[in-house]
């Protein structure tokens, strides 16, 4: 096996900078510009508590995926992660299956975000036109490795991070705390409705993971750039809610908003405000695209080493060690989708559930792991202590709760195929993807693969830098 992998490998030349700004700005796209303001529709200023209880769930997320990823530093998250542990290429690639779907979509969708935000100094352009050129300016970047990839994407992590401190620091001296009042609108019902929507927010604070091969000392970045990346989110969460429920004296304009921060951003900037927040919302989804673009090539180059899909996908180029034909595939996909966005609400819905499905699975994972395999456990690049069990807990109690909220499990046992929305779509995809999996499995055993020597390398990750614990 290690012939057949040893030119394919990815090169770890992305450091702890470029690591937490893809977690940042992979995340914050929609999250920050539209979902803190509309997710108040149910529980009014309390969001800004709903932030902090959905961040736990991220925290504990995060806390798990950094540290199966120390144990398994390659390519593909959420698919190596589940696949090594628990020795079974299929259990990891219907965990994942949908997510190279849902990167796609979301790739399009971001780039047709970019512009809408570019619309406001240039009506007359075209969102697909300009998404398209952002896609492929985008392309290029990352089609010359993740040494590009990540210079780029630091200088714009920080071109963001100021434009989100010029846009709601100011408003911190016009709060009237009069504006948190009544606090609690829909009761505690009303608080966990909101959670809901509002955990959307920080779906992706795992991509990190899907460039486990290509950090830099992983053992000490991956936990960094994950615990930390989530860390900043919730803090720029926190402190853009306080703000914008503590100027606004009506909650309900900001539920009603298509553009909440614009509105909030009114009463301190004035006739600026609009233009504030369209930078802001060019580079988070600038940046939002440029990580979702790198991250979604990585899910079928694992496949591929894995042998589970065609080779090319796992094919990289000998100059800068990309695995370019995966990365255009997702180019043409989402430039196809960023002209025909029909379908593209229900690709991301879908895309939702399977990161929270993801989510779980890692986390049930880590529990495995940290109770009945000591021997993978001591790979890792830190040992926690017994307070291990509760971001494990929390983690798998929490997704779970939310995966119950974003699929209609009653429709779908009582036969009301109609009132279906994630699973309608879910489930044939789903259907798709284990007739793939049939198929390669079958090759494989046709050509007589070794499938424990296959589980015995990590994707993407050279013999010598496979478990870097060990040494």
């Amino acid at each position: 096996m290690e012939s057949e992998t040893r030119d394919n490998s990815l090169t770890r030349s992305m450091g702890p900078i470029g690591a937490t700004a893809t977690v940042v700005a992979g995340t914050l796209g929609a999250g920050l510009f539209v979902t803190i303001g509309t997710a108040s529709g149910t529980t009014g200023p309390s969001v800004i508590l709903a932030v902090a209880l959905t961040g736990v769930i991220a925290m504990a997320v995060a806390m798990n995926y950094s540290w199966m990823a120390t144990i398994f530093p390659g390519a593909g998250g959420a698919y190596t992660l589940v696949s090594r542990t628990f020795r079974n290429r299929l259990a990891g690639f219907v965990v994942t299956w949908t997510k190279w779907l849902g990167y796609m979509a979301a790739d399009a969708v971001l780039a047709i975000g970019f512009g809408n935000y570019l619309k406001v100094f240039y009506p007359s352009i075209d969102p697909a036109l300009s998404g398209f050129a952002l896609l492929t300016v985008l392309f290029l970047i990352n089609l010359i490795g993740t040494k590009g990839y990540s210079t780029t994407q630091n200088v714009m992590f920080w071109l963001l991070i100021a434009a989100i401190l010029v846009l709601v620091v100011p408003g911190l001296v016009h709060i009237d705390t009069a504006n948190y009042r009544p606090f609690f609108t829909g009761g505690m019902s009303g608080l966990v409705a909101s959670a809901v929507p509002l955990f959307y927010a920080f779906i992706g604070i795992e991509v990190a993971a899907q460039f486990s091969a290509e950090v830099k000392n992983p053992g000490r970045n991956l936990p960094l750039a994950m615990l930390g990346g989530t860390g900043i989110l919730i803090l720029l969460y926190m402190l853009t809610a306080v703000v914008i429920y503590g100027v606004v004296n009506d909650y309900t304009v900001l539920a009603d908003s298509a553009r909440p921060l614009a509105t909030a951003a009114n009463v301190f900037l004035g006739e600026y405000a609009v233009a504030v927040v369209a930078i802001g919302g060019l580079l988070a989804t600038a940046t939002s695209v440029h990580a979702v673009m790198a991250a979604g090539i990585k899910i079928p180059y694992a496949w591929s080493w894995d042998s589970l899909f065609p080779q090319w996908f796992s094919t990289v180029s000998k100059r800068f060690r990309t695995p370019h034909w995966s990365l255009l595939t997702l180019y043409a996909a989402a430039c196809a989708l960023t002209f025909w966005s029909g379908g593209l609400d229900r690709a991301i819905a879908i895309a939702t559930f399977s990161y929270l499905i993801a989510y779980l699975a890692v986390s049930l994972a880590a529990g495995y792991i940290y109770l009945k395999r000591a021997d993978m456990a001591s790979r890792a690049a830190f040992q926690p202590g017994g307070w291990f069990y509760v971001p494990i807990v929390v983690a798998v109690l929490g997704s779970g709760a939310i995966i119950s909220q974003a699929a209609n499990w009653v429709a779908l046992f009582s036969g009301d195929f109609a009132a279906l929305s994630t699973l309608a779509i879910y489930i044939p995809w789903l259907a798709v993807g284990l007739v793939v999996f049939t198929l390669y499995w079958y090759l494989g055993k046709q050509r007589g693969i070794d499938v424990d020597a296959i589980l015995d390398t990590i994707p993407g990750a050279s013999k010598e830098s496979a478990y870097p614990g060990e040494r």
